[in-house]
């Protein structure tokens, strides 16, 4: 009897644990159908080989839903269409773009959408009933992946102009340029010594170079203090003309005749007292006795 109870105890509790169980699938299973979700066509020249249904789509990082296929568009089988299943609260807007982005190394990758901006309406339904049309951009990885043509076609040209260069003629050329360095730095090394004496006088002259050049420094130096002090002494006098260009205006207008006047008395003077220095040197005795041929006059 004991051995029965035991067993109907564990029948009872695996029981208990498999119907906890299916409740809990259930529970998840209506809570997934009852989340409001919202489906998005978005159109690829090309998606790779990473990219396929159940990859997951994400907003600035965080999945919020997944890829629910991956076909070719009917109407222009020269690009892919891939349909995406979010979550209706996504902040998905007109103004959205989606890219395909690697997420591993093994090639997996997903469907990376931007955040629409608040001012940005909603997505309008597609003209052929279809779900709303995300705008998409090549990724970073997939313009990479697609200058690789160009990249090799480069590198391969680049290869013919190097191999077309170095030709039997070239590579003579740059033996003969290897002698010639060759022979230049035996030479050198056997006249090292007249080479350490150039570079020592060169250093002297370097020197002496500097010196001057700081001498030259200097005396530019005080050139511009004698023209600083030049040009002070240039602005005093203007502020003494400046200070007395009334008196100035006034002798320029009235002093002038009144020294040529001067001038001229003067030089009437002159020429009188020359002329009686003349007559004493010719007669002494004429400026006691008077001039002689007037003879005498009666007081």
């Amino acid at each position: 009897m004991e051995t029965r109870a035991a067993y109907v105890a564990v029948g009872t509790f695996v029981l208990a644990l498999v119907i906890s169980l299916v409740v809990a699938v259930l529970w998840l299973t209506h809570a997934q159908f009852n989340e409001e979700k919202t489906r998005y066509d978005i159109y690829f020249a090309s998606v790779g080989t990473g990219l396929v249904q159940g990859s997951p789509v994400r907003i600035s990082g965080v999945q919020v839903g997944r890829v629910m296929r991956v076909a070719l568009d009917p109407q222009n089988p020269a690009r892919v269409r891939v349909t995406v299943e979010v979550g209706a609260e996504a902040p998905i807007r007109s103004d959205s773009v989606a890219s395909i982005e690697i997420t591993s190394l093994t090639g997996g990758a997903a469907v990376e959408i931007t955040p629409g901006s608040k001012i940005a309406p909603p997505i309008q339904n597609a003209e052929d009933g279809r779900y709303p049309v995300i705008w998409s951009r090549e990724s970073d990885i997939q313009q990479v992946v697609a200058s690789i043509p160009d990249l090799l076609a480069k590198i391969t040209n680049l290869a013919e102009r190097l191999s077309d260069t170095v030709d039997d003629k070239n590579r003579a050329a740059l033996a003969a340029t290897l002698d010639n360095l060759s022979r230049v730095s035996a030479v050198a090394a056997a006249h090292s010594n007249e080479l350490n004496h150039l570079f020592v006088d060169g250093a002297s002259d370097m020197k002496d170079l500097k010196q001057a050049i700081a001498s030259i420094n200097d005396a530019a130096a005080r050139v511009n203090k004698v023209a600083a002090q030049a040009g002070d002494a240039v602005r005093d006098v203007q502020g003494l003309v400046q200070e007395n260009r009334a008196p100035l205006r006034q002798f320029t207008e009235n002093g002038l005749d009144e020294l040529q006047q001067l001038l001229a008395q003067a030089n009437t003077l002159v020429a009188s007292m020359t002329r009686t220095m003349d007559s004493i040197e010719r007669d002494p005795s004429r400026l006691i006795y008077g001039d002689r041929r007037e003879g005498y006059r009666p007081q």
